[in-house]
Parts: C-alpha cells; structure tokens; sequence
C-alpha cells in the first residue's frame, strides 16, 4: 500500500507548520476506537504523523508482554519488521513513545527530512504517546476506572513535558529551574526550558485558562508547540504570534493561555522575553531592588492576530522570575491576597538559598497549612549570578 495519494502534501520542511500537523492528529487522536483499536485507526493516525513531517512511511510498535516492541500497523512501504533493523538505514528515523516515564513503543518513520525529525518530532511523538494512552483510558472504562485513568494519564503526560531537574551536585550550577505544585491532580500551569548548540536557554512559562484535563490537554498542546518552535525561531515575540496563530485553529470553548517565552544568553547575562496577557515578570536587580514588565500584549487563542514586541534585560549578575497567578492570588489566615508585594518579601526570604531551593521552599510556604491556594502555583527563575562567575 503507498500513501502517495492518501497523505496531504508535505510541508516545506525547512519551516513546518505545525497547524496543518496538529488539525489531522487531534482527529486521529479522537478516533472513536475501542480499547483495542482497530487496524484502520491506528493507520489514520500513522497517516497524520507521516504527513506532519513529510514521511513516505510510518510503522506503529508496541511494547509487548515480554517488554520488546511489536508490530502493529504500517502506511506505506515499510518492512513488517523490528525497528532495530531499520535503524541502518539513514533514511529512517525511529522515535519513542512515552507517557510518565513509561515505554509505550516506537514510531518508525520513512523517508522525512531529517530537519523536519529534528523540528517536529519530539512534539508529534507526545501526541502519537498520547493516542496510545486514549486506548489505555477505553480499556479502564470497561472496568468503570475510566476517570481514575483519565486523570493518571493526564497527570503523567504532563510530567513528561516538564524540563528534568538538574542535579547541582552532578550537573554542576545550572541558571535555570523551575517547578510546578498543581492544585489538583492536573494542571494548566506548564515551563519549559533547554539548552541550544550555541548556549542560548530557550524558556517559557504559561498558564491555560479554566481547570482540569481540557486545561491539562491544551497545557500539553501548547507547551509542545513551544518546544518545537523555539529550535527554530530565536525571537520570542514572533515565537508567541505564531503559538498564537496555531492556537486560533484549534481552540474551542472560549479557552485561552497566558504565556511569557524568551530566550536567555548565559555568556552576556542578557534576557530577551516577551509577555502575552501573563503575569508581569520580575527582575530583582543585584542591589535588591526589583522592576516589573507587564504585558503588552492579550492572551493567546483570543485574536486572529496578536501585537507584541520583545524586551530586553540585560541582568548584570541579577535574578529574573516569572510566574503564575496562583502565586500572588493566594491568601494566608482568611487575608487578603499575597500580591506582587508579598510575592517579592518572600522572595527575600529565601534569597541567599541556592536556586533550586529558594524555589523550592517558596512554593512548599504556599503549599503549607494556613495558606488559601486555590490554583496551580508554578515559577520559573534565572539566577544570572550562576552564569556570570565565569565571564
């Protein structure tokens, strides 16, 4: 069987638009198929992912009982046999699945542009991981555990989009950390950040409007988009229009997303941001002062098209936090809200702490008996100081 006619064509895969890719695999990923899916579901789906990077073919595998993969399902000419065979072949690229940390199987793809692998493939193996996991939450409901497993997939593919903490003591000092406490089992709250090539930090912070495993769903959308658009686009301001762009396709139900994205230069101390509708960022300066960037621009998912322009601090050994509103809308005792104010006397607090754990034990006071917090709370910090020692 080829595909040839069957998938839409491919992508200029020097920019992929992951619209087009997220339209057909939100389809497939809603198939209405039985706990164990058919054969024709599972190649609509493999349909959608060859199409989202330009493939010729793609093959489904699945971990089975003994813990190796499994054949399942193929479009187009690709050999019925295990991934480790074809991996001799530059033509193919071979991408896991997996949802909490859990092997779920392997998407085997034939024939795409390695930059468009590169681009889009990390963000399409979460959507694949997640297709998987739909049939694990359909076999649940059988049982009548469906709503259990809704939440604990949910929780766990959330898990798997945030950043792995780095180990001071092994990794070294790391500028960057962050850490998310959802008030309920999911959350809308998501961070990101990474490292490129040329040592700039890509990072971002959002917050989905509305609450539970919609919010978690476009939380998990949103932050993959992010994840493959920042590889490519080193100006957060365009980043964010297009996030928006991609958004306005898709989002339904008045459902929004509050979001800062920038790029962080180690080497210069310099933080390059822009802020759709979120919490204005702070940057405590090395005297212990502080200034606040408020947004200039609405949340994504509202407007066709959005204004937004980026802005540049240059830390010079100083601190930049961003955060959700879960943070400054909490009270303690019955008070009144914590506020940017009480937000910064906290963060004076823990000042002299280490990075990760001045996050740490902010987030644990909000977290602790007394406090009224009835939303995610989830911060991501720069510590310029961590960086500078070496310039």
């Amino acid at each position: 069987m080829s595909v040839a006619s069957a998938l839409p064509p491919a992508a200029d895969p020097s920019r992929p638009s992951p619209g087009t890719a997220w339209e057909a695999l939100a389809r497939a990923l809603s198939d209405g198929t039985a706990a164990s899916p058919s054969q024709a579901s599972l190649e609509r789906l493999l349909t959608a992912a060859a199409a989202a990077v330009g493939a010729k073919a793609a093959a489904l595998f699945v971990i089975g009982p003994a813990g190796l993969p499994e054949y399942r399902a193929s479009v187009g000419d690709v050999p019925h046999v295990l991934p480790e065979a074809a991996e001799q072949s530059t033509d193919v690229a071979t991408l896991p699945l997996i949802v909490g940390g859990e092997a779920l199987g392997l998407l085997v793809l034939t024939g795409a542009p390695p930059r468009s692998i590169g681009q889009i493939g990390e963000p399409l193996a979460v959507v694949v991981s997640l297709a998987l996991h739909n049939a694990e939450l359909r076999a649940a409901a059988a049982t009548g555990d469906a709503v259990a497993a809704e939440i604990a997939a949910a929780r766990d593919t959330q898990r798997s989009l945030l950043p792995k903490d780095i180990d001071p003591e092994t990794d070294g000092p790391f500028p960057l950390y962050g850490l998310n406490r959802p008030a309920r089992a999911v959350s809308g709250d998501f961070f990101d950040y990474f490292r490129l090539p040329d040592g700039t930090m890509p990072f971002a912070l959002g917050d989905v409007s509305g609450k539970g495993v919609n919010a978690a769903l476009l939380m998990a959308k949103t932050a993959s988009l992010f994840r493959c658009l920042a590889k490519r686009c080193d100006d957060p301001a365009e980043l964010l229009r297009e996030v928006n762009r991609e958004l306005r396709e898709t989002v339904t139900g008045g459902m929004f997303v509050t979001m800062v994205a920038g790029v962080y230069t180690p080497r210069s101390g310099q933080v390059v941001f822009a802020n759709a509708g979120h919490e204005p960022p702070l940057v405590r300066w090395p005297d212990r002062t502080y200034q606040s960037y408020p947004a200039a621009a609405p949340p994504l998912g509202i407007l066709d098209t959005i204004a937004i322009e980026a802005v540049v601090a240059d830390l010079a050994g100083g601190e930049f936090y961003v955060f959700s509103d879960g943070l400054t809308e909490g009270g303690y005792d019955g008070r009144e809200q914590l506020g940017v104010d009480g937000l910064i006397q906290m963060v004076e607090v823990y000042a002299d702490q280490p990075l990760p754990r001045r996050i740490q034990s902010l987030l644990a006071d909000l977290d602790g008996d007394g406090w009224d917090v009835r939303d995610d709370l989830t911060m991501l910090a720069i510590d310029d100081a961590i960086a500078g020692t070496a310039r």
